[in-house]
Protein backbone atom coordinates (compact mmCIF):
# COMPACT_ATOMS: atom_id res chain seq x y z
CA UNK A 1 0.00 0.00 0.00
CA UNK A 2 3.04 2.54 1.14
CA UNK A 3 3.99 1.93 -2.74
CA UNK A 4 0.80 2.64 -4.33
CA UNK A 5 0.87 5.87 -2.16
CA UNK A 6 4.38 6.77 -2.89
CA UNK A 7 3.21 6.19 -6.62
CA UNK A 8 0.22 8.39 -6.81
CA UNK A 9 2.81 11.55 -4.97
CA UNK A 10 5.23 11.16 -7.70
CA UNK A 11 2.28 11.16 -10.93
CA UNK A 12 0.60 13.96 -9.13
CA UNK A 13 4.13 16.04 -8.94
CA UNK A 14 4.20 14.91 -12.64
CA UNK A 15 1.47 17.00 -13.59
CA UNK A 16 1.80 20.12 -11.22
CA UNK A 17 3.67 21.72 -14.11
CA UNK A 18 1.41 21.11 -16.97
CA UNK A 19 -1.80 21.97 -14.72
CA UNK A 20 -0.43 25.47 -14.44
CA UNK A 21 0.12 25.47 -18.43
CA UNK A 22 -3.09 24.52 -18.61
CA UNK A 23 -4.48 27.13 -16.74
CA UNK A 24 -1.70 30.10 -18.31
CA UNK A 25 -1.54 28.94 -21.32
CA UNK A 26 -4.15 29.14 -24.14
CA UNK A 27 -2.72 26.36 -26.54
CA UNK A 28 -1.66 23.77 -24.28
CA UNK A 29 -4.05 21.09 -23.42
CA UNK A 30 -4.34 19.23 -20.50
CA UNK A 31 -7.10 16.52 -21.39
CA UNK A 32 -3.81 15.62 -24.50
CA UNK A 33 -1.68 15.03 -21.94
CA UNK A 34 0.03 11.38 -21.28
CA UNK A 35 1.68 10.05 -17.51
CA UNK A 36 2.52 6.97 -18.72
CA UNK A 37 5.28 5.56 -20.38
CA UNK A 38 4.37 3.01 -23.17
CA UNK A 39 6.65 0.29 -24.08
CA UNK A 40 7.72 2.05 -27.31
CA UNK A 41 8.49 5.02 -25.73
CA UNK A 42 11.00 3.84 -23.37
CA UNK A 43 14.34 4.80 -25.98
CA UNK A 44 13.07 8.29 -25.59
CA UNK A 45 15.01 11.18 -23.85
CA UNK A 46 12.75 11.87 -21.90
CA UNK A 47 11.95 7.88 -20.19
CA UNK A 48 15.74 7.97 -20.30
CA UNK A 49 17.24 11.00 -18.35
CA UNK A 50 14.18 9.85 -16.02
CA UNK A 51 15.44 6.23 -15.85
CA UNK A 52 19.28 6.99 -16.33
CA UNK A 53 19.76 10.06 -14.92
CA UNK A 54 17.27 10.29 -12.46
CA UNK A 55 15.30 13.86 -13.45
CA UNK A 56 12.03 13.88 -11.57
CA UNK A 57 10.02 16.05 -14.04
CA UNK A 58 11.32 15.11 -18.25
CA UNK A 59 8.39 15.82 -20.31
CA UNK A 60 7.91 16.12 -24.29
CA UNK A 61 6.11 18.90 -25.41
CA UNK A 62 4.52 18.79 -29.09
CA UNK A 63 3.63 21.37 -31.28
CA UNK A 64 1.57 21.12 -34.37
CA UNK A 65 1.71 22.90 -37.93
CA UNK A 66 -1.98 21.66 -38.66
CA UNK A 67 -3.36 24.16 -36.33
CA UNK A 68 -5.99 23.83 -32.68
CA UNK A 69 -8.71 22.20 -32.25
CA UNK A 70 -9.30 23.71 -28.93
CA UNK A 71 -8.94 26.99 -27.19
CA UNK A 72 -9.09 30.68 -28.26
CA UNK A 73 -6.94 29.15 -31.41
CA UNK A 74 -9.28 26.67 -32.51
CA UNK A 75 -9.25 26.27 -36.05
CA UNK A 76 -6.08 28.57 -36.72
CA UNK A 77 -2.40 27.78 -37.86
CA UNK A 78 0.03 27.83 -35.26
CA UNK A 79 2.27 30.61 -36.04
CA UNK A 80 5.64 32.36 -34.67
CA UNK A 81 3.60 34.60 -32.40
CA UNK A 82 1.74 31.99 -30.32
CA UNK A 83 4.75 29.26 -30.79
CA UNK A 84 6.88 32.53 -28.77
CA UNK A 85 3.90 33.23 -26.40
CA UNK A 86 3.83 29.52 -25.39
CA UNK A 87 7.36 29.36 -25.02
CA UNK A 88 6.66 32.61 -22.70
CA UNK A 89 3.96 30.60 -20.44
CA UNK A 90 6.68 27.94 -20.24
CA UNK A 91 9.07 29.86 -18.38
CA UNK A 92 6.29 31.37 -16.44
CA UNK A 93 4.94 27.87 -15.84
CA UNK A 94 8.59 26.48 -14.39
CA UNK A 95 9.29 29.69 -12.41
CA UNK A 96 5.49 29.04 -10.67
CA UNK A 97 7.01 25.31 -10.41
CA UNK A 98 9.41 26.66 -8.52
CA UNK A 99 8.18 28.66 -6.44
CA UNK A 100 5.60 26.03 -5.55
CA UNK A 101 7.85 23.05 -4.92
CA UNK A 102 10.56 25.14 -2.45
CA UNK A 103 9.10 28.19 -1.31
CA UNK A 104 11.38 28.71 1.48
CA UNK A 105 14.74 28.80 -0.30
CA UNK A 106 13.58 31.06 -3.33
CA UNK A 107 11.98 34.31 -2.50
CA UNK A 108 11.57 36.42 -5.44
CA UNK A 109 11.19 40.12 -5.13
CA UNK A 110 7.90 41.41 -5.81
CA UNK A 111 9.10 43.14 -8.61
CA UNK A 112 9.92 39.70 -10.38
CA UNK A 113 6.21 38.93 -9.85
CA UNK A 114 5.02 41.86 -11.60
CA UNK A 115 7.21 40.58 -14.42
CA UNK A 116 5.35 37.22 -14.22
CA UNK A 117 2.07 38.83 -14.09
CA UNK A 118 3.11 40.65 -17.37
CA UNK A 119 3.90 37.63 -19.13
CA UNK A 120 1.05 35.98 -18.31
CA UNK A 121 -1.11 39.21 -20.05
CA UNK A 122 1.50 38.36 -22.19
CA UNK A 123 1.44 41.11 -25.98
CA UNK A 124 1.01 37.81 -28.19
CA UNK A 125 -2.24 38.59 -29.57
CA UNK A 126 -4.32 36.36 -32.22
CA UNK A 127 -5.37 37.76 -35.31
CA UNK A 128 -7.33 36.38 -37.73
Amino acid sequence: MKQDNQDLFQITLLQVLPKILSQTAPAFCMSSCSFVVEKSKESTARVVVWREIGVQRSYTMESTLCGCDQGKYKGLQIGTKELEEMGAKFCVGLLRLKRMTSPLEYNLPSGLLDIENELIESSCKVTR
